[in-house]
């Protein structure tokens, strides 16, 4: 999506962060474009990225400062009773491991009222019932964990089952398995004849649409790298890539779709993506900062319990999940505010206001097209990952 303005991202030191970024992808040999975030103009701001290097110091702790900032997860206020139901579970995780299953099982409302001396209210006695549910769960899914597992049984049991059972289903789409990012597919097959046949989106395992969302934002995409034992760090890299360049697509289709929308309106926008492998579980966000920027950072970093006795660690996970809902709430409030907003224009056409011409749009830039697939059967650079 070309645009006639563009939005720069100049630092303090006078460093433009877009000519850094593209002078960058100019030495990307030709082998190694489909795995460098770079060439698909994604700033990478997590620790593992290659980029870093381009920058001076205070550059970088500027923008990581800058993306912090402003692509971050809402501080949602959790009950009292969350806390007192994963200490109940900590004590019992401390008994023999054949009783804690049925025990956490039989952990009712009432028992932690007559524990705590309180009186729960309803609201709390359901989110008691949540958790309980989900922890027999996960607990019964880790009981039978027999080596190796696949990437889908481990998704499944885990990640997914986590997502699905603390996320919000009345406000938010989830799909599971071998699915496609729809914005992805869109975006490949922009321009593309009718009578070709049909590219398939990004492939992702999880994706989270937003129901009540004018756009249907995918707001939240997961991906699963490999099952168990760890797979090696080519397909965890391969998997992040591929997770980025699907997140950068909804931005880009979001931006086409509402290009008639205050620029700084459309590039405060962001998605998220869950990216795990093993036992560990990250999760990614990512917003258009100017043109041709977009920026990748981490939100959240955590180990699932690979164990009983380390049960009570799905505390943080559930905390993590309720910051996640409310913040993809206030995700789509905005994001319909932003459609109204460029279904509007007309007003400013009547009254024929030039200063407010170029605020408009904002500016996404040109979306690197994916590669000659050949160039993904070339070697693989060991040193990319450094």
């Amino acid at each position: 999506m070309s645009s006639t303005c563009q939005r720069p991202w100049v630092l303090r030191s006078g460093t433009n962060v877009g000519d850094k970024l593209s002078s960058c992808v100019k030495t990307i040999p030709e082998a190694q474009k489909c795995l460098n975030l770079a060439y698909w103009n994604i700033l990478d701001l997590t620790e593992d990225t290659q980029i870093k290097s381009l920058f001076s110091t205070n550059d970088w702790e500027e923008m990581v400062e800058s993306f912090n900032n402003e692509v971050k997860l809402v501080e949602s206020d959790f009950l009292d009773v969350v806390e007192y139901f994963f200490d109940e579970v900590g004590q019992i995780t401390k008994k023999d491991d054949k009783d804690i299953i049925n025990a956490i099982d039989r952990l009712t409302p009432e028992i932690i009222e007559t524990n705590r001396k309180i009186k729960l209210s309803d609201e709390e006695k359901n989110v008691i019932s949540i958790l309980r549910r989900a922890v027999v769960t996960y607990a019964e899914n880790l009981e039978r964990v027999d080596l190796p597992i696949s990437e889908a049984d481990f998704d499944n049991a885990f990640p997914n089952m986590l997502a699905k059972r603390f996320l919000n289903r009345e406000e938010l789409k989830m799909d599971v398995g071998e699915i496609a990012c729809w914005a992805s597919a869109c975006r490949r097959n922009e321009g593309r004849s009718v009578v070709l046949r049909a590219r398939i989106g990004q492939k992702c395992d999880f994706r989270g649409t937003l129901k009540k969302s004018i756009n249907r934002l995918e707001a939240l995409i997961g991906l699963r790298s490999g099952g168990l034992p760890e797979p090696h760090r080519k397909k965890i890299y391969e998997d992040k890539v591929d997770l980025s360049v699907a997140m950068r697509d909804v931005l880009y289709t979001f931006f086409r779709e509402n290009s008639n929308a205050p620029s700084s309106e459309i590039h405060s926008t962001f998605v998220f993506g869950i990216h795990s492998w093993g036992w560990v579980h990250y999760i990614y966000g990512m917003d258009c900062k100017a043109t041709n920027i977009l920026r990748l950072g981490s939100i959240s970093h955590s180990k699932m319990p690979n164990t009983l006795k380390m049960l009570p660690v799905l505390e943080s996970f559930y905390v993590l999940f309720t910051d996640l809902q409310d913040t993809l709430s206030t995700i789509c409030e905005h994001t319909n505010s932003v459609s109204l907003a460029h279904s509007l224009i007309h007003r400013n056409r009547k009254r024929k206001n030039p200063e407010k011409a170029g605020e408009k749009g904002g500016s996404f830039g040109n979306p690197s097209q994916t590669p000659n697939k050949k160039s993904r059967k070339l070697n693989y650079v060991d040193s990319s990952l450094n």
